[in-house]
């Protein structure tokens, strides 16, 4: 590179030597203070967006085709100016992604992704006398970050404090900044052994000065107060001390103790109350990955569209109707689709902000949902081709006991290898049995999620389980196992508050494949496996599409043995189902989905170890939307939810209901019943609820293990 060039390089990017500027700094051993806010900049190409800077249209168009981009892009491209500037963008995010992985310049950082705040914590770090301090504002996604574990460890030798803060309202930064974002102020020295104060969902700068000197009275504090404000209170509970003894804990919660301790992720428990909560999950043994599942993560949703292989469903010309599937197998499903332990949940372009989605009451036996993509007009093989395939294990057993398919296999492999069939190895003839076992993922019972996890909305965790047929798009995720009444306890499970706060408590942003095999499973033959089924099935099972899931796991015993855990007045009763699925199989009333999820709360709770107190400290720290929910929710005689929040209303609610319940309540001897409900109404009272069902869980289990039928340690039936 010639002189001249390198001088107008580094006139252009301002380059700074810290060595040169600060010669006499250094030669004193390094700053003594170093305080700043570095840029949250992630260097990413975004084509688009640079595109957008000569052509708008390539923002603004959000449905178009990859033929409409691909002609106008090169169209652009063409001009020697937007061309240029494309260029020297490609080269600028290629240079910085070079530069941030070198593991000369950053070998912290090597392996994960750049991010200029990460450059600038390797920078102050390197820079500091031996007797430094450093103040520094800036994200925490190394905290948390799969393979962030080498600048993960030398952040916590180097922390004194840390405190995690919610941009609630932009109370803090204007947008772009988005007010549910989350950003650290770490006071670092020089390295030692890690021992730090943690506190985490501040909204509050007192809440970081004088949390540490007060006394520990008063409420426990949450992420909001009395389901109001968010929590601005200091209080000695918010402080966590970090050490190499709680990132083991925290370690085993994850499930990651193959790694170094000092690399442990960081969890953000609200306060030391989560700590009951926290040990609980960290001590239960059994884990997804322990159950080989089959995962996908679906198309993924660029690259198909970009493949041809899906469109949008667009409007037909001559209707302006969409298209409606009349199958589950023409649906690929979006994440806004699927609820808690509900399949059929909300049209694929709903608004998240709408309260209520689908009536389930009055849905059809052979409903089929929306769809927001369709495979392109004459793909739809190659889009089957392209989906991933799974083994059949059902169909592999029937292979591998059919001496004719073994006989087959035989012969193919022989032909194959021009070999006598006499000395072919059994194991490649087995290997073709597997290979002729596989079918397409959508041929199966699965356990779909919505990939993003959200924790600042009532449920972070949404999950269900979906009949064969559906594809999805990579915002879902979705699993399954040979054994299909375990899959549908380990929806159970996914339904449940401690599940969802665990993914709250290890701040994960997304659930994919390597987080959704860390989540704690149950096992089978637990004493509260039937319980947890009978409920499990009849929220999930809403249209004759799971007829065969429901006789496979149907258990007659419920019939006899198995009734509400609480006394909900009014209440349709849970036993009374047939081995066969009716429409009136699953619970359809919100009010009877609502105490089936409650009372798995409650078992999820007692299965995994934790106590009605950690339950509920779980529930108060961290699920301020739900809570703010909950204390004004309403139930009429006939299961129809009442709500005096907006984003909660009933599936009947019109906007004059409440008003109309709220006078009735004042005076019910004289105020009419708000119109399309009947009277009596039962006022949601959640914490109360769980633990009622708690004490009657944590019953039944005691009982068996008294009888010998069950080993809490070990989590698995004595052996005799």
């Amino acid at each position: 590179m010639r002189p001249p060039t390198v001088r107008d390089i580094a006139t252009d990017q301002g380059f700074l030597h810290w060595e040169l500027e600060f010669a006499l700094v250094f030669a004193r051993g390094g700053f003594d203070l170093q305080m700043g806010n570095p840029p949250w900049v992630r260097p990413r190409w975004d084509e688009d967006a640079v595109l957008a800077e000569y052509e708008p249209w390539f923002k603004l168009e959000q449905k178009a085709s990859t033929a409409d981009k691909t002609l106008r892009r090169d169209a652009l491209l063409a001009e020697a100016e937007p061309s240029a500037y494309v260029l020297a963008e490609q080269t600028s995010i290629g240079a910085q992604v070079a530069l941030f992985g070198s593991p000369q310049m950053y070998p912290l950082l090597v392996g994960t992704q750049p991010d200029l705040y990460r450059a600038f914590m390797s920078q102050v770090w390197a820079h500091a006398s031996g007797a430094g301090t450093i103040g520094m504002v800036h994200p925490d996604t190394h905290f948390t970050g799969e393979n962030e574990g080498v600048i993960r460890a030398a952040a916590y030798q180097r922390l004194r404090v840390h405190g995690d803060f919610v941009n609630a309202g932009q109370r803090f930064f204007p947008e772009p900044v988005g007010d549910t974002a989350h950003f650290g102020v770490h006071v670092y020295g020089a390295p030692q052994s890690t021992a730090f104060d943690h506190l985490s969902w501040l909204v509050s700068v007192d809440a970081l000065l004088r949390s540490a000197a007060d006394d520990g009275s008063g409420e426990i504090p949450g992420i909001r107060y009395k389901n109001e404000k968010f929590d601005e209170r200091p209080h000695r509970s918010r402080v966590v001390r970090v050490t190499p003894a709680l990132l083991a804990t925290w370690q085993r919660l994850l499930g990651e103790q193959d790694k170094p301790v000092g690399q442990a992720r960081l969890l953000f428990p609200v306060s030391t109350a989560e700590a009951a909560a926290i040990e609980a999950l960290a001590q239960y043994p059994m884990r997804l990955a322990a159950l080989s599942p089959a995962i996908t993560r679906g198309f993924d949703e660029a690259g198909v569209k970009d493949g041809n292989l899906i469109d949008y469903n667009r409007p037909d010309p001559t209707t302006g109707r969409e298209y409606q599937p009349d199958r589950w197998r023409r649906v690929v499903l979006k994440g806004i689709q699927l609820g808690v332990a509900t399949p059929v949940f909300k049209r694929h372009d709903a608004n998240s902000n709408v309260p209520h989605g689908i009536d389930l009451v009055d849905l059809p036996p052979d409903f089929v949902p929306d769809t927001q993509y369709v495979p392109v007009e004459g793909w739809s093989g190659v889009y089957r081709v392209a989906q991933e395939r799974w083994v059949d294990q059902r169909a592999l057993a029937r292979l591998r006991s059919n001496e004719r398919a073994a006989i087959r296999a035989r012969g193919v492999v022989a032909l194959r290898r021009a070999i006598p069939e006499a000395v072919v190895d059994p194991a490649e003839v087995d290997a073709l049995l597997v290979s002729a076992a596989r079918r397409r993922y959508t041929t199966f019972y699965r356990l779909a999620w919505r990939r993003q996890v959200a924790p600042n909305t009532e449920r972070a965790l949404y999950a269900a389980l979906i009949p064969p047929g559906p594809a999805h798009v990579d915002a879902v995720h979705s699993f399954t196992l040979p054994d299909t009444a375990l899959l549908a306890l380990i929806s159970g499970f996914w339904a449940s508050l401690p599940l969802d706060y665990f993914l709250r408590a290890t701040g994960r942003g997304d659930l994919r494949v390597a987080g959704a095999k860390a989540m704690p499973s149950p096992m089978p033959d637990h004493p509260l496996a039937r319980p947890l089924l009978l409920r499990t099935l009849r929220l999930n099972c809403l249209t004759q599409a799971y007829r065969r899931l429901w006789s496979e796991v149907y258990d007659p015993a419920w019939m006899t043995s198995e009734r509400w855990a609480i006394d909900w007045p009014e209440l349709q009763p849970l036993h009374e189902v047939t081995p066969e699925w009716r429409a009136e199989t699953p619970l359809r009333s919100e009010r009877a989905r609502r105490s089936a999820l409650v009372e798995i709360d409650a078992l999820v709770a007692v299965w995994l170890g934790m106590n009605a107190d950690a339950l509920i400290a779980a529930y108060r720290g961290r699920f301020p939307v739900l809570q703010k929910y909950e204390a004004v929710t309403w139930f009429d005689a006939d299961g129809w939810k009442l709500a005096g929040n907006a984003r909660t209303f009933g599936q009947r609610q019109s906007k004059a209901s409440w008003a109309q319940f709220e006078a009735y309540d004042a005076n019910p001897d004289t105020a009419p019943v708000p119109e399309g409900y009947t009277a009596p109404f039962y006022k949601a009272e959640r914490e109360a609820e769980m633990r009622a069902a708690h004490a009657v869980f944590q019953d039944r289990l005691d009982a068996a293990v008294a009888r010998g039928e069950w080993d809490p340690a070990t989590q698995e039936v004595p052996h005799r």
